[in-house]
């Protein structure tokens, strides 16, 4: 998280670099303006103008040749600190110059000295200064001058270092200094924003790999209960679509929601220097502004949750038929389910279609608003310029300026859009995250000691929270001795699966218990029971890796690469015992444009037959070396003789080893030193098969019906 907050903060700084170089970039319009529509007075000469005005409280003519009768004040601004000192049509003819001069002071300098000296004065009283009134009576009277802004003396020397003529090429000269400057300030900006958006993107990517980490952790950490009720495509959907579009909203939170606000503050600053009334008066626009955005906002958050709700059904509905595309094209449905596709993608198009309309008024409805702006903004300026209380170059320089703060403002049009969207997102996200793990709702906190007598089921009831008031199990008990090998039958549906899934903790009894050593395993930690168990499935899961990789998945907890993790001569061992190691050495695999082979081949469900694939998981098993050994019909998908070769291999591996086999062979059930009979749910009979043939009826039509033509 360091990195992330180092290259966050860094990021942000430039952000402020950006509003900083904006702003002074937009500014720079006003000596620009200046320089090429003043007839009189040089850039200098208008600056010490300017800031005279505003120290005294005054206006002051614009724009007029050099007065050697000294500086008109034309008007006396109500909060002038001379409003009861000055006075409309007074001439300000002579001040003290800054460092006594006996010449100076006898002399009565011009419009633009007087000027030159007051915005100069480091004082904020100056005595001795005299005016002449319009009855041409003279008097003396004391000033008070406003302090310098912090920005004085740096624009003043800048001011001071270019050309002073009033002639056209040193008018040009200082153009051209004005514009290398603009030029250097947009530079400084860019770069600015370049560190702004890389250090920025860098940190969005590190939290959303971090994001997207702990998604899939805690994902693979929730019960098997909530994976058995949710839908694949919705959960895939929310690692696609969903992530995606919280990236898009914490990169705009810390992009533009940053940047582009801190470029219209700075602007806006600068426009009330220039005059607030008209700033006021152009923004009348932004409550309407504000208005749409919300309502065009909320109508996103709603399109988006339901446009990844759509996504989620519509690939659970692909994944579905991509998985039996077999059957799809045995039953000749191809065209049935593509317009199956159609329709259940209907909605996410009209979800995602009203997101795309909704972007695309707001920025129409946005410029709209800030044409009226404008209009009301322009009007008002050119009233106050035609009646002479506003120069024309500054009145340009607010409408600049005006743009200036609307563009950040337009920019930010669709940003509110996409914030709802990331929260409609988030929330489906956290839906996930705050979903406690199978850990946390196991209370089991104590290890278990390996097994060394028994595993008993104590009148143990199951039923699914989904219909409670059917049980698939009930009232089980049930010993088994360690080193007995164990075979649970029964028609389908009647628990023998959820028996051993309890086993494992899978699901959690309703009722009863389940102890291994008289040890109630919902009091042990669920990484040494499961430790003790290997479990192989009637489906072969194969992953994509290599050979020996998915042979050693699970040793020493590293799936990825795991056959490094175990010795080589181990693998191959356990590939000897399934049976499998001759094929294994002759196998080759393109993947990726790259043949691999042996064991280093690369892998998937779709690259191996399904014996194959279930030999290799048998080997799998046979690696781990598990006290106990979970078999659901392990051989089921394999030809006869490999079978045979599997059946002597697992002969060897159940030896002193406690067993449960789910077995639908009597060429299985056979070799069992005890067989459970379940029928919808309940127990009917346990021994052994001629004990069972003679006691319980029904499994004896087992027998005949279920097991009579399989070897």
């Amino acid at each position: 998280m360091g990195s992330h907050r180092r290259s966050l903060v860094i990021g942000l700084i430039a952000a402020a670099g950006v509003s900083l170089f904006y702003t002074v970039s937009v500014s720079s319009i006003v000596p620009v303006l200046k320089i090429i529509f003043a007839e009189h007075e040089s850039l200098v000469d208008w600056l010490h103008r300017a800031e005279t005005q505003r120290r005294l409280g005054i206006v002051a003519p614009a724009d007029l040749p050099d007065d050697p009768h000294g500086l008109a004040v034309l008007d006396v601004r109500p909060a002038s600190l001379n409003a009861g000192v000055l006075r409309p049509g007074d001439r300000i003819v002579f001040v003290p110059a800054l460092e006594p001069d006996a010449t100076a002071i006898d002399s009565e300098p011009g419009a633009f000295a007087i000027a030159q000296r007051l915005a100069a004065c480091t004082t904020t009283s100056l005595a001795g200064v005299r005016l002449v009134a319009v009855d041409n009576s003279a008097r003396t009277v004391t000033l008070k001058l406003q302090p310098h802004g912090a920005w004085w003396q740096p624009v003043y020397r800048a001011a001071h270092a270019l050309p002073t003529g009033e002639d056209p090429a040193a008018r040009l000269s200082t153009l051209v200094w004005v514009m290398a400057l603009v030029v250097l300030i947009s530079t400084l900006g860019g770069v600015c924003r370049f560190i702004n958006e890389g250090f920025v993107a860098l940190a969005v990517q590190r939290a959303m790999h971090d994001l997207r980490t702990r998604l899939a952790d805690h994902t693979m950490r929730l019960p098997m209960q909530w994976h058995s009720m949710q839908p694949a495509g919705d959960t895939l959907s929310r690692f696609a679509t969903d992530l995606s579009k919280v990236e898009v909203g914490i990169s705009t939170v810390f992009g533009k929601v940053i940047r582009e606000p801190l470029k219209a503050v700075g602007v806006l600053s600068l426009a009330l220097l220039l005059d607030w009334h008209m700033l006021v008066i152009g923004l009348i626009g932004l409550p309407v502004g504000v208005v749409f955005i919300r309502l065009f906002g909320r109508l996103v958050k709603r399109a988006q949750r339901r446009a990844s709700e759509s996504w989620g059904r519509l690939l659970d509905h692909l994944d579905e038929r991509l998985a039996g595309i077999r059957i799809v094209k045995a039953y000749n449905m191809q065209a049935a389910e593509s317009r199956r596709f159609e329709t259940e993608g209907r909605e996410l198009t009209r979800a995602q279609t009203q997101i795309e309309w909704v972007d695309a008024a707001s920025s129409p409805v946005l410029e709209m608003l800030a044409s009226v702006a404008i209009s009301a903004f322009v009007l008002y300026g050119g009233t106050r310029v035609f009646h002479q209380e506003l120069e024309p170059h500054l009145f340009f320089g607010a409408v600049i300026c005006l743009g200036g703060i609307f563009d950040p403002l337009r920019k930010m049009g669709n940003v509110y859009n996409r914030l709802q969207a990331a929260e409609a997102s988030a929330r489906r996200l956290f839906e996930i995250m705050d979903l406690p793990t199978e850990e946390a709702l196991a209370r089991g906190a104590v290890a278990l000691a390996p097994l060394q007598s028994e595993i008993e089921f104590d009148n143990v009831t199951f039923a699914y929270p989904t219909n409670p008031e059917r049980a698939v199990l009930a009232d089980v008990t049930l010993r088994v001795r360690k080193g007995q090998v164990v075979a649970l039958v029964g028609p389908n549906g009647s628990g023998k699966t959820t028996l051993v899934s309890l086993l494992l903790r899978f699901f959690e009894p309703t009722r009863g218990r389940i102890c291994i050593d008289g040890q109630d395993i919902a009091d042990v930690t669920l990484a040494s029971l499961r430790g003790q168990i290997g479990l192989v499935t009637q489906e072969a899961v194969i992953f994509s890796d290599t050979v020996r990789g998915n042979i050693a998945y699970g040793e020493n907890g590293t799936p990825q690469g795991a056959g490094l993790a175990v010795q080589a001569a181990a693998v191959e061992r356990a590939a000897q015992q399934a049976h499998i190691d001759d094929f294994v050495r002759t196998l080759r695999v393109e993947h990726d444009g790259r043949i691999t082979t042996g064991y280093e081949a690369r892998i998937n469900a779709r690259t191996l037959s399904g014996g194959q694939r279930q030999r290799i998981v048998i080997a799998r098993a046979m690696l781990r070396d598990p006290p106990i050994l979970i078999l659901d019909e392990a051989t089921s998908q394999v030809d006869s003789e490999s079978e045979r070769k599997i059946q002597e291999a697992l002969e060897d591996v159940m030896r002193n080893r406690t067993t449960i086999i789910i077995a639908h062979r009597y060429s299985t059930i056979a070799r069992a030193d005890l067989i459970v009979v379940l029928n919808d749910g309940r127990l009917v009979g346990v021994g052994r098969h001629d004990e069972l043939l003679r006691n319980c009826d029904f499994y004896a039509t087992l027998v005949k019906t279920q097991f009579a033509h399989s070897t």
